[in-house]
């Protein structure tokens, strides 16, 4: 049971009368003190939009609330998104994922990379999960070709193909690199994702707001002790999860990530993803902006085969990588592939439902096999993330019970 208070919140939006216990859970959450801010839930099923849910405030502080034109910033959701622009160029003949880096990017092939693979870019297996060099605010504003040259120079800590350890923010600007090298058109990640993608399917999603729609952008509040403390009780799973996360030495890998990019530590006092200056910055592992609607109706499309061909789409459907590993940023082994995560699929043996999970419990999830498309997006950000975020597998669960229906 809760021991931090909770509130009455009615859910805003429109939900197909099959799915009307979401709703429930939706308000519930709110209710039982797991939404100390605002939410979005959305579920397409069958290519059909069923859920679309908001409450609570896009601004606490402000008192501002969540409406249907609020946009929150995704986090490492924004990952899908980069590797289906990859996925779009695979699929156009422009470039292979078995293929060097540097045969598109040249400049990239050295000090240890000149062999690096797109794939292995895409499995996290590059070496590169931060660079010794320091990227700064003003390398990663404007079109970042600053940061793209300290990557070109850069070293990896591994021999790439050899290991994987988890690149949150390093991945953004890798792909960029490679889609700016392979795209016909030079194009950057921002401008691929929006005029190949964001534009012809009518969606409201960017890599990087524009300044001008920033006004629509929720602001971040952080976890108290309290439900920290709260959340352990509930769930004692996340005891390992903070030794692995926060109690590794100074010099790990998960710790290294955090301090460069510097102006990205989410241990600042102030959160950095609540700055504007970084909320416009196009990085593609962190800093997608959308809302629930729109990022569930994309991978409807996607999974509908509206933007992949169906080799294409069976093959993102499945992991690159799923053999047992020791993670070396995470530990904890996770399979990855082509810009998702995934998971066996609980009941179709021999496949997998994939997305990605965002810092804080923002979560993309598609299970193919039932034609369906979950997101979850939240700007009270949460003691963790994925399968220990109660709030969202509540409303995950849910879903699952309706179509069973």
């Amino acid at each position: 049971m809760p021991i931090t208070t909770g509130r009455t919140e009615k859910a805003h939006g429109f939900v197909n009368k099959q799915f009307l216990s979401v709703q429930k859970v939706f308000e519930k959450n709110f209710f039982d003190g797991f939404e100390r801010d605002g939410a979005n839930f959305a579920v397409f099923h069958k290519n059909k939009a069923v859920v679309n849910l908001w409450g609570g405030n896009a601004d606490t502080k402000a008192g501002k609330a969540w409406t249907k034109q609020t946009r929150s910033i995704l986090f490492s959701v924004t990952k899908p998104l980069s590797g289906l622009c990859i996925a779009i160029l695979a699929d156009r003949g422009y470039l292979n994922y078995e293929d060097p880096v540097s045969k598109y990017w040249p400049e990239f092939g050295q000090n240890g990379k000149e062999n690096t693979t797109i794939k292995q870019i895409l499995d996290h297996e590059a070496g590169l999960p931060y660079i010794e060099e320091e990227i700064s605010l003003e390398d990663a504003q404007g079109n970042s070709s600053n940061v793209l040259r300290k990557l070109e120079k850069s070293k990896p800590l591994w021999v790439p193909g050899t290991a994987t350890g988890y690149h949150p923010v390093t991945y953004g600007w890798l792909i960029d690199g490679i889609i700016r090298n392979a795209d016909p058109k030079s194009r950057t990640l921002k401008q691929f994702f929006k005029e190949e993608i964001a534009q012809p399917y009518g969606l409201d999603i960017d890599i990087g707001s524009d300044p001008a729609e920033s006004y629509r952008n929720t602001y971040f509040t952080l976890p108290s002790i309290k439900e920290y403390i709260r959340d352990i009780i509930i769930d004692p799973r996340i005891i390992p999860m903070l030794f692995l996360i926060k109690l590794q030495h100074p010099e790990a890998i998960i710790n290294k990530v955090g301090k460069n990019p510097k102006f990205l530590d989410i241990d600042l006092d102030d959160f950095p993803f609540n700055d504007p200056a970084i909320q416009e910055l196009s990085i593609g592992s962190a800093t997608g902006v959308s809302n629930a609607y729109n990022l569930a109706r994309l991978f409807s499309f996607v999974t509908e085969g509206k933007i992949l061909s169906p080799k294409m789409l069976s093959k993102v459907s499945r992991p690159s990588l799923e053999t047992w590993h020791i993670e070396k940023t995470v530990i904890y082994p996770v399979m990855k592939g082509h810009g998702f995560f995934y998971e066996y699929h609980p009941t179709h043996s021999g496949h997998y439902t994939f997305g990605h999970p965002g810092f804080g419990c923002q979560g993309l999830y598609i299970d193919k096999e039932n034609e369906l498309v979950i997101t979850y997006l939240s700007n009270s950000i949460k003691t963790a993330t994925s399968y220990l975020c109660l709030p969202y597998q509540r409303l995950i669960e849910e879903t699952y019970r309706s179509i069973r229906q």
